[in-house]
């Protein structure tokens, strides 16, 4: 190998190498650990935070609808299931609901109109099972029940 060839290698190698060292496991659990969508049905008009709790024994299994785990909270935005948290990413959409009727909410994202925050799957500390919750409701009502200051958020352009 030429020296020219050295340098170049050694001067283009070294980032990639670096950047796949950091960002390949973000990128491969991307990729590699989906599961498949599920959908949340949540009372029309509710805000507040969400609470599904998995593994508990006198409860239903979740159903299916449309090849989607179908998780259709109660009045209280609460579910409670004997199924197992599915483990990965999937495209989940949520939809709020009165009766038969069903109107889809987005989780766009910060200063990008969603309704739907911080979907996360935990362990309550308590009995050890797991749960997954997350926030419903404007921007500005997420902001306010993450951070009643308004001190840690930039203002959206």
């Amino acid at each position: 190998m030429s020296k020219s060839h050295f340098v170049l290698v050694a001067v283009l190698g070294l980032p990639i190498f670096i950047a796949a060292a950091v960002f390949g496991p973000a990128a491969f659990d991307l990729v590699f650990h989906r599961r498949p969508p599920e959908r949340f049905l949540i009372p029309a008009g509710y805000s507040g935070w969400v609470r599904v709790d998995f593994r508990q024994k006198d409860a239903q299994p979740l159903p299916m609808e449309a090849g989607r785990r179908l998780l259709k909270l109660d009045v209280h935005a609460a579910l409670q299931t004997s199924s197992d948290p599915q483990p990965g990413h999937g495209k989940d959409d949520f939809f709020y609901y009165a009766g038969d009727r069903r109107t889809p909410l987005s989780n766009a994202g910060i200063c990008k109109g969603g309704m739907v925050w911080q979907v996360e799957t935990m362990v309550d500390d308590r009995n050890s099972t797991p749960f997954t919750r997350f926030f419903v409701g404007t921007e500005d009502q997420y902001r306010h029940a993450v951070d009643p200051t308004g001190n840690d958020w930039p203002a959206c352009q």
